[in-house]
């Protein structure tokens, strides 16, 4: 963000447009982990296991951007319901980041340990 600004109202608008493209690119950056991370999982040998995918296909995220916040959020979709195993989405998948499932656990966390690098990078870039 470079320039001179004529009013308060300019500079406002100029702050808020880079705070919703670093808070975007802090999204995108945590959404490319976290695909990554989801594959790693799969890497793992499944055996006779007969592999749903469900998982792989789960990373979602939002972006709110423009005005005076922007947020954004990563998730993955618990909706799917797992049969016949007769648990919801969300206790299967925290079986599978604890690594009780096969495959390699750790997937949500090493997401979210990465998130505090891209806020780091896509702020500090724009605000030095």
């Amino acid at each position: 963000m470079g320039g001179t600004f004529t009013s308060w109202g300019a500079l406002e608008q100029a702050l808020q447009k880079e705070v919703a493209d670093a808070t975007r690119e802090v999204i995108d950056n945590s959404m490319e982990d976290l695909h990554r991370n989801v594959d790693r999982f799969y890497g793992a040998a499944g055996g006779r296991y007969m592999r749903t995918g469900t998982l792989r296909s789960s990373p979602e995220c939002s972006f709110m951007g423009g005005g005076a916040v922007s947020s954004g959020e990563i998730r993955l979709n618990t909706g799917y319901t797992y049969v016949p195993s007769g648990r919801d989405t969300k206790t299967i998948y925290n079986y599978a980041e604890s690594g009780g499932l096969l495959g390699r656990g750790g997937f949500w966390s090493d997401t979210m340990n990465g998130i505090p690098r891209h806020i780091q990078a896509a702020f500090g870039s724009r605000f030095y």
